[in-house]
Order: structure tokens, then sequence, then C-alpha cells
């Protein structure tokens, strides 16, 4: 079985047609390695539908807790994505991250967690060229959030889908501890990670999360003055990279910001829409409410930017459903894909198997791929609309969500029975 081969130490690994046989003793989470060895990797991410070949880099503006960490989702200049598989992005992003992970997923058994997840990761790809040139065009851009756990790299299925259709996507990594991990820099260049922090025996659930929303949404204005700054030729990139940040000079457009999240992304999204209003269209996935609950009732009517409220059938609770409606009736629309779990609007199905799958919560009635594929066209479909003459190019999807229609609720909808924060003995989100 699975641990068998780990500890045999030879495994099968696949990448569309290609096949190598590695030892154990080849696998590194070197990114320099990794990103000179096509063969690394075993499976990846779904392919950008969009006319543009994505490029990513990561860009660190500020060494300390209070800088930015991103990862830049673009249109390159490339025009083979599979012809140039030696250049896509690593998935994986360090055991560090593994480890705070294991916090939140497994607790009782976080170091098996870990050694599984190693195992299973190292060999994932995002299908984006790493540090390769941006397209020579101006580009609309977009901020996105990521959930409870999460980090800049998992929500790549959503954002390289977004950066194929020509924008620029800068999926922010928080410094708050709800994620998995992130780092700093010390005076001596070297990484200090943070890791997630678990809600302390001494301390209410909402009282750290609305701690920490407040940073989120701090940290997500940050990252759209990061993006005016990156457009000024302003930025000096603290990360060693191959990548010129003068390209983004005069490429970014930043008339229409967006800005969008998931879970407790979702509700930074929304958060910081109200707080910034730069940001002039939004969307959020599967928003949990919970952390801005004694505020809803200000915070929300307040937000007057069209809003697209996307949500999975098997997450959203009435107490969340009845935080949601206190959005402004005449901006937001509610739409929830039937079939679907949380984690359909996340890398996580795409990560691992039947089995895996089921283990993370990630198992949903509706395939996979058709899940991520609706939520993405009800994206940019959504976006498309609003941004009026520039977006006409992207409004492309209106027949394959006509086609697609029975598997969509217009409306408040959902059929979760609890959720964290909402409810006593609930874990998850």
């Amino acid at each position: 079985g699975l641990i068998q081969q780990v500890l045999t130490g030879r495994i099968r690994w696949t990448l569309l047609s290609s096949t190598t046989t590695l030892t154990s003793a080849t696998l590194t989470t070197s990114a320099a390695t990794l990103t000179s060895m096509a063969s690394k990797f075993s499976t990846h991410t779904p392919i950008p539908q969009g006319p543009h070949v994505v490029g990513c880099t990561d860009i660190m503006v500020g060494r300390n807790r209070e800088g930015t960490l991103m990862r830049l989702y673009y249109p390159s200049k490339f025009k083979e994505l599979t012809k140039n598989q030696n250049k896509w992005t690593p998935w994986f992003l360090g055991d560090e991250y593994t480890r705070g992970l294991a916090t939140f997923i497994a607790p009782s058994i976080p170091s098996l967690f870990a050694m599984l997840f190693n195992w299973q990761m190292r060999g994932v790809a995002i299908p984006a060229l790493w540090d390769c040139g941006m397209a020579d065009k101006k580009f609309p851009v977009v901020v996105f959030s990521h959930g409870l756990s999460a980090n800049r790299s998992i929500y790549s299925s959503v954002c390289c889908e977004m950066a194929s259709h020509g924008f620029v996507v800068a999926a922010i990594e928080h410094r708050d501890l709800s994620g998995c991990a992130s780092f700093t820099i010390n005076d001596d260049g070297e990484k200090e990670f943070l890791l997630f922090k678990a809600v302390p025996p001494d301390m209410k659930e909402y009282d750290l999360r609305n701690q920490q929303i407040k940073i989120r949404v701090a940290e997500s204005i940050r990252a759209l003055d990061v993006l005016h700054k990156l457009n000024e030729g302003q930025v000096k990139n603290e990360l060693v990279t191959n990548f010129d940040l003068k390209q983004l000079c005069n490429r970014l457009d930043l008339t229409d910001p967006i800005m969008t999240g998931h879970s407790f992304g979702g509700v930074t999204a929304i958060s910081t829409l109200a707080k910034d209003k730069r940001f002039k269209i939004g969307v959020a996935l599967d928003p949990w409410m919970f952390p801005i609950k004694d505020d809803v009732d200000t915070l929300c009517p307040s937000i007057k930017q069209p809003l697209l409220c996307i949500s999975t059938e098997a997450f959203q609770s009435d107490s969340n459903l009845q935080a949601m409606s206190k959005l402004n009736a005449d901006t937001t629309t509610f739409v929830t894909i039937k079939g679907t779990v949380h984690q359909n609007q996340c890398d996580t199905p795409f990560l691992v198997g039947h089995i895996g799958r089921v283990f993370a919560g990630a198992s949903s009635p509706l395939d996979p791929h058709t899940a991520m594929n609706i939520n993405n066209r009800l994206m940019l479909n959504f976006i498309a609309k609003h941004l009026g003459e520039k977006g006409s190019s992207l409004n492309t999807h209106v027949t394959y969500l006509e086609e697609q229609k029975d598997k969509m609720v217009y409306g408040l909808y959902g059929k979760g029975k609890t959720m964290l924060g909402w409810d006593a003995g609930a874990h998850g989100v």
C-alpha cells in the first residue's frame, strides 16, 4: 500500500503522457531543483482554459509581518504550456506548511499526516510557468484571500483560471496565524516561519477570529497598495527571483480592482469591500461570516459594490445564511452549486485520490472538475458583466452556465447542519 511504497522508496510518477521512476533520494523541497525537473511531478491541478498561458512568481515587500507576501498569477508571453512542463510551478511550499496544516486538520496524528501529505504533495505541479515573462499588455487586477489553514498556493485552480483569461491575480498569504504557515525574513536573511495558531484554551473562537479578520483586511488593502507601487516601478522583492518586477510597470489596470476570497477569505473579501472603496467588484466563495457576526447589521448593508457570493451546498448552514442575508440585496447575487462541499472551491480534490478526498472532507456528489468549472465561469461571467466593455472578451460562458443550470440554485440556500464558531461541536470550515 501507500506506506509500503514510501518505505521502499520507489514510486511511479506520471505527468500527462510522460512517465519516470524516481527514488526517494531524489525528492527535494528546493525550489531551484524542483523547477529544473519536469519528471518530479506526479500530478497537477487543472489546466487553465483561457487564451493566455499563465505565469507565476512570489513577491515579498518588506521583511516583517507588516509587509506583504503574495503569489502573483499573470498572463505570460509564452504561447505553449504543455511543451514547457519543466517550467511548471511546484505546488508544495515546504515542511513548515505541512506542520501547520496538521495542527488544524489532524491534531491527534500530526506526524503521520505530515509524512503522508509531504509524500503526496511534493509531486504536484501548478500548470503555470515559474518566473516567466509577462505578456505585453495592460490587465485588470484581482486580490485573493485564502481560507483558514490555507496558503498562497492552494487556490491555484481558481487563480490560474482567472489569469488565463487576462487578469493579474495577487494571492495573499496572510500573517495573522490563520493560515497553515507563512514566513518573514530576519536581519540575517533567514526565513522565520509563522505557523497556524489554534484557539488558546482561555480564549473564545470569536475573539481570535475577529482579531484576525482585522489583520486580514489590512493585509488585503496593503496588497492593493503594493499593486499600485508595482505599476509605478517602486517595489523591491525581498525574495530571490528571476522575475523582473519592472515588467509590471504600467501593465496593471487599477481602475476596477476586484476583491475575492474563500471561506475565511470570503468574509475577508466582504469586509475589505466595506473598508476600501477602491475595490469595485467582489466575489466571496463560501464566506464564513462568523468572524464578523457582531458587525453584520452595520457592515453588510454598507457594501455598495457589486458582489457575487458562490456557495457550496453542504457548507452553508442556517446561522451563516442568516448573516449573509444582511448583505445589500440590491447589489449582491447569491448562487449555490448543488452537490458540492466546501473544498470544491480550492485545489484539494485534485491533489488526492478518492480515499484522500473522503479523509480531507473533499468528496462531493458532483464531479470536482465540473464543480470548479461552474465556480470559475460564474466568477468570470459576473466580473465581465461589471467590467463593461473591458470585460466583453471574458463574457463567453453564458452558454456553458445555461447548460449547467440544473446544478445551480440562485438565492440563499444550503444544506449544512453545523459550522465552526456558529455551532457547538463543529470543528472545521
